[in-house]
């Protein structure tokens, strides 16, 4: 039950270098200082970012400034859950921000609820740039109907060009520290894992229709930039395998099916980054660690392993030779015009 002075929401933000930016993360969440806690967690910054988040946590009580040695996006997020007190735990990156509107609706529905949910989804927004808003990431598809609240088994199959993401999912503070999510150190994409492993200690699920998440692209430098994935291959691998031992799924088709089909669409739309963006790389130490990514699993977990490597989108990625690599380009290319999100 919920403790009637508790925050009912915990937003973290991992700040690095953030200074030019972090503002329009935590102005847009001034409103509401009585509902939620903001967690800014500075993460070894070089520039004035410190000072600025000690400057707003001297200024609004439930703003608090965290101080950390550089461990990356990864710990900021382990050590905003480790210091979170509110009842729901929700990451906002520096240079986004969030809808006043939206965020409104979402605290609105999570009282009038009774806080029943384990997980609530909502829409988020690609910006190019702060003046050019772009496509709406909608959950409304999953539902049947009018129907916003259930369990897995509520939900329609995931399309390709959507999945269960950072920017969308917010999980009750209780459900990630049973999970016992820990991020990896200096290690991008981690997120995926994050939003990952607590999924099978999820029971109820809602979903409010707004545009939350306010995301935005094409900053130079940004993580998801196509030249940073290649150059980042490797990370993709660290995430993979975390995800692919975060859970059996194989048992979990036994005993939950729809749980298992919404994870093994998470999964498998992060094992098409990995050989895609190893491939793209095209190094020798790339070629060795993607060898060794398979070799993991196919030891970890052989029957799994042989399941997943047998969809015919992560055959098309591993064929071998220049055959295989057109096709990685091929695909890839296609990804982007059915995302569409640069």
């Amino acid at each position: 039950m919920q403790n009637s002075n508790q925050k009912l929401i915990t937003f973290v933000i991992p700040a690095y270098n953030s200074a030019p930016y972090l503002h329009f993360a935590v102005d847009s969440l001034l409103p509401f200082g009585e509902q939620i806690e903001v967690l800014i967690i500075d993460d070894g910054s070089k520039d004035e970012t410190g000072a600025i988040a000690d400057d707003y946590a001297k200024t609004y009580p439930f703003i608090r400034a965290i101080h950390q040695p550089n461990g990356g996006h990864g710990e900021g997020i382990n050590h905003g859950l480790k210091e979170a007190q509110g009842l729901y735990f929700k990451v906002l990156d520096s240079d986004d921000w969030v809808d006043e509107d939206a965020l409104r609706k979402l605290l609105h529905h999570i009282t009038t609820h009774n806080a029943w949910a384990d997980l609530y989804l909502t829409n988020y927004v690609y910006w190019q740039g702060r003046n050019h808003r772009g496509q709406v990431i909608s959950y409304r598809y999953l539902f049947w109907g009018k129907q916003r609240d259930g369990s897995w088994k509520n939900l329609r199959n995931f399309k390709y060009s959507s999945n269960i993401t950072l920017h969308s999912a917010m999980y009750k503070t209780s459900v990630l520290r049973e999970a016992k999510v820990h991020c990896p150190q200096h290690v991008s994409y981690e997120d995926n894992y994050f939003v990952y492993a607590p999924m099978p200690f999820v029971r109820n699920i809602s979903y409010v229709d707004a545009d939350l998440y306010q995301y935005l692209i094409g900053r130079e430098g940004q993580s998801m930039e196509n030249t940073t994935c290649i150059r980042k291959y490797f990370d993709f691998i660290v995430d993979g395998q975390l995800i692919f031992d975060a859970a059996d799924l194989i048992k979990i088709r036994k005993e939950n099916h729809a749980l298992f089909r919404a994870m093994y669409h998470h999964l498998l739309l992060n094992f098409v980054m990995v050989p895609t963006f190893a491939r793209l790389n095209g190094s020798p130490e790339a070629k060795e660690d993607l060898k060794a990514f398979w070799a993991h699993c196919r030891n970890s977990n052989p029957r799994f392993y042989r399941f997943v490597r047998s969809h015919w989108a992560l055959i098309s990625l591993t064929m071998p030779g220049k055959a295989g690599v057109k096709a990685v380009k091929f695909d890839y290319k296609l990804a982007h015009k059915l995302v569409k999100f640069n």
